[in-house]
């Protein structure tokens, strides 16, 4: 069996556990579990085949720590919460959401099994699959050229700030309850406005779906050519627009003033519409003063 093989039979193996665990015990967070590990998993795999070339671990060492970094994270959050009894039981808030929607159970399990489980699973494999094209180059002689190391450095700048944004992320709701902070009436709006946060609503979002962008990048110009495969990059960005756009409602149904602070900061890209929100940040800020 080749290392290819046994990351699919391992997607296969993590799709039956996530929809029959979401099935049985109506938590449907398992993919989310599965997000941050399966990406380093299978690139250790591939490891075996392609270790020995350092092109592949120009790319295949940035998501691995991407995968350490993100999964320390979301356990920090709880996200990987245990119990005997109950087993994984935290969920992601949007779920309970969705199931409100989709009341009918049956209809709401397609949902589980076709998007929750199959879509994001066959996403997040193939979004990490570029990683092994790299490593097929590799060991057919390509080697490691300028634009690599560009890409590599670009993909470490965005996991610090990733990692920088989730910390202000985690700081902001441990500081938010405190009555007594001098930035209280700030902190009170129950959203965060502070660091990264400042300049864009979501730049955790933002470094996310670009480091994989980076991934795919590599692998085009290592293989000098478009692979049907790295689609899967643009996919994951409308999958995020979506998310951005689910969230957004949810908070905006929650904090009365972030209404506001959607004309007053991008969604995503910092700067990029700067002078059209220039009024409305100034207005936004001096309410709070």
């Amino acid at each position: 069996m080749t290392t290819l093989q046994i990351t699919l039979l391992l997607l296969s193996v993590c799709a039956v556990y996530a929809f029959t665990a979401g099935l049985i015990t109506r938590n449907y967070s398992q993919v989310d579990r599965l997000w941050s590990v399966l990406p380093p998993v299978y690139v250790l795999i591939w490891a075996f085949d392609f270790g020995k070339y350092p092109l592949f671990w120009l790319t295949a060492i940035p998501v691995v720590m991407w995968g350490v970094r993100l999964t320390w994270n979301f356990s920090r959050r709880g996200g990987f919460a245990f119990s005997w009894k109950k087993g994984f039981y935290e969920e992601d808030y949007r779920w309970p959401i969705l199931r409100e929607k989709i009341p009918n159970r049956f209809l709401f399990e397609l949902f589980n099994l076709f998007f929750i489980t199959g879509f994001q699973l066959g996403l997040v494999f193939l979004f990490t699959y570029p990683v092994y094209l790299t490593g097929l180059a590799a060991a057919e002689g390509c080697s490691i050229q300028g634009i690599h190391i560009v890409l590599a450095l670009v993909h470490l700048v965005l996991l610090i700030l990733e990692t920088i944004a989730d910390n202000q992320q985690f700081a902001y709701h441990a500081r938010k309850k405190d009555a007594s902070d001098p930035d209280y009436k700030r902190l009170s709006l129950g959203f965060n406005t502070f660091g990264l946060w400042r300049f864009s609503r979501h730049p955790n979002y933002v470094c996310e779906m670009t480091q994989w962008v980076v991934v795919m990048l590599f692998a085009f110009f290592t293989l000098g050519s478009f692979n049907v495969f790295f689609l899967a990059a643009p996919v994951l960005i409308i999958l995020f627009m979506g998310s951005t756009v689910m969230a957004e409602i949810i908070t905006t149904s929650k904090y009365s003033r972030f209404k506001d602070w959607k004309k007053a900061t991008p969604p995503w890209i910092p700067f990029i519409d700067w002078p059209f929100r220039a009024k409305n940040r100034k207005i936004f800020f001096d309410s709070l003063k």
